[in-house]
């Protein structure tokens, strides 16, 4: 979960009156002028947002929760049978959504999944053609096709039932989303690490901001928490609606404070903490600048006393503040930096965590096995939140796309 985006233009205004007013260059007649005037934009901010989470958020769950009263549940439009099956009994539920064909790095996070013997239940959200269909069946035990309703969340509850309704016993459950770019390199070996755990939750991260959870786009799960029954009535009553607010409340934080007490060993695989030895060993300025330029923009330490202090000190900085949030935003480039980290967000840039010459500065420092054409014209043709239209910003405000 990260924060969702502000309107552009009210938190730069405010702090620039305090700026002003503290210098005394900001006389206190025009303060009381310019401060009304930014009330007022704040109340209109704040009206809008009201209403666009009225319409686009809370209209849309009225209606799923309509479509569930007349017992149209599932979203799923057909089953089909892949050609890999492997022995083992760990399975991989790995929800994708390629309405334009299969992306490089989700061919890698195939491609691995085959090397660690993971039998793959590939969730397609979007209608298929017949050489996706080919390719996808080359690589998977079972495709589950279906509408897109609830998004990546939705596609975790319909193949969770439909996988528990098939009696298989399953071993591990890894679940997976196409929301990162998986490369190659460590990659076999992380899945390898989540389907080999012996925890009964093993994850790539934890998120302690708002509200405690573990990050959904890629962990595991033992085969008793799969089997027990208030997981499974978690899916069976989790409603599927088209809000990434839904989808993070209800789902990915209601999903955690489902497993998490029925956990006996949670296992997090990337921890802050992890990484104290390697921070504590920047010392010269210029490193220490450039890391911190590895830190999303709305949390980084902007304060002189950075550049002043001692490594420890530093490193503890560092460690605070990727620990503060969702930590593949927080310290995605760090633990890739470090850490063989092979995964990487694909809304960094949409979320303004960081500015274009920032994330290929950090991809440049990083093996991204010559993929960093395709990522930054995905980047740009995404774009920033904050410059889309006025609809859509307040959308990304509201935390509904």
């Amino acid at each position: 979960m990260n924060r969702p985006v502000q309107l552009a233009g009210i938190s730069r205004i405010e702090a620039e009156i305090k700026k002003r007013l503290h210098l005394g260059k900001l006389p206190q007649g025009k303060y009381r002028g310019v401060t009304m005037f930014v009330s007022l934009k704040f109340l209109l901010f704040h009206v809008a947002r009201w209403v666009v989470r009225l319409r686009y958020h809370d209209a849309v769950v009225f209606l799923a929760r309509l479509k569930l009263m007349v017992g149209n549940k599932s979203s799923i439009v057909s089953i089909e049978s892949g050609s890999v099956k492997h022995e083992s009994r760990n399975y991989a539920i790995f929800l994708i959504y390629q309405p334009n064909g299969i992306s490089w790095y989700v061919e890698n996070a195939l491609d691995s999944l085959r090397e660690a013997a993971i039998n793959v239940v590939a969730v397609v959200n979007h209608k298929v053609d017949a050489e996706q269909l080919r390719y996808l069946k080359e690589r998977s035990k079972l495709i589950v096709i279906r509408n897109n309703a609830g998004f990546d969340m939705g596609g975790f509850r319909d193949s969770t039932l439909y996988l528990n309704s098939l009696g298989i016993d399953v071993e591990r459950l890894i679940y997976i989303n196409d929301s990162i770019y998986f490369f190659k390199a460590g990659l076999t070996g992380l899945f390898s690490r989540l389907a080999d755990s012996q925890s009964d939750i093993c994850a790539l991260f934890e998120n302690w901001e708002i509200h405690y959870h573990i990050q959904s786009f890629c962990f595991s799960i033992s085969g008793r928490i799969f089997r027990n029954v208030k997981f499974q009535k978690f899916w069976e009553n989790y409603l599927p609606v088209n809000s990434r607010l839904w989808a993070i409340n209800k789902g990915e934080v209601g999903l955690s404070r489902t497993i998490v007490p029925l956990a006996e060993a949670i296992d997090i695989i990337y921890r802050p903490n992890n990484l104290r030895d390697c921070l504590n060993e920047v010392e010269d300025l210029d490193s220490r600048m450039t890391l911190a330029r590895r830190i999303p923009i709305p949390i980084r330490d902007q304060s002189s006393e950075f550049c002043t202090m001692t490594n420890t000190e530093a490193a503890q900085i560092f460690i605070s503040k990727i620990g503060s949030g969702s930590q593949i935003h927080t310290g995605g480039f760090i633990y890739m930096k470090y850490k063989n980290f092979p995964l990487m967000k694909r809304d960094l840039l949409f979320r303004d965590q960081f500015t274009v010459d920032e994330i290929e500065e950090a991809l440049m420092e990083v093996d991204h096995e010559g993929h960093f054409n395709e990522i930054m014209t995905d980047f740009r043709k995404k774009g920033r939140a904050s410059q889309l239209p006025i609809l859509k910003r307040l959308q990304a405000a509201s935390g509904i796309i």
